[in-house]
């Protein structure tokens, strides 16, 4: 069985990307890793808990947005782990239906924050990215820092 696009992706050894996402939405996704590669970053897509597991440990990134349509593998207990393997440093941006208070009470319980409806997150999501990536430097830049200003 081959892996989906979402479960296989493919990543230079020195790209160093800041950002991770744990979504199973292949259209969603593009919309994620567009923006930040339109804004000169990387954000990478985990679409299976042993993937997310190898990214968070192999990355460090500074940020792991957080698509709550996932399942289990955005299950609490999975975020619970995901963020004991990245550490304090790293943030957890969950968000999910605006309808599913449930998802949205038990992400925050897990540790993410913020946590927001998708339509929120869709329209902050330059921001969100800028945010953290501008915390953690020029690491996950996309950009030459010879160039940069």
């Amino acid at each position: 069985m081959n892996p989906s696009p979402i479960d296989a992706v493919p990543v230079p050894a020195d790209a160093g990307p800041t950002g991770i996402l744990l979504s199973r939405d292949q259209i969603f996704t593009s919309k994620v890793t567009g923006t930040a590669r339109e804004l000169g970053h990387r954000v990478l897509v985990a679409g299976t808990s042993s993937l997310a597991l190898a990214m968070i440990e192999q990355w460090r990134p500074c940020v792991v947005f957080v698509d709550l349509a996932a399942g289990d593998l955005v299950a609490p207990e999975a975020l619970v782990g995901y963020q004991g393997l990245a550490g304090p440093a790293t943030a957890f941006v969950a968000f999910g239906s605006h309808v599913d208070t449930e998802a949205l009470a038990a992400a925050r319980a897990a540790g993410c924050d913020p946590v927001t409806p998708r339509s929120k997150f869709s329209a902050d999501l330059p921001a969100l990215i800028r945010r953290y990536f501008q915390s953690a430097g020029s690491r996950g830049s996309l950009k030459d820092p010879k160039h940069q200003s």
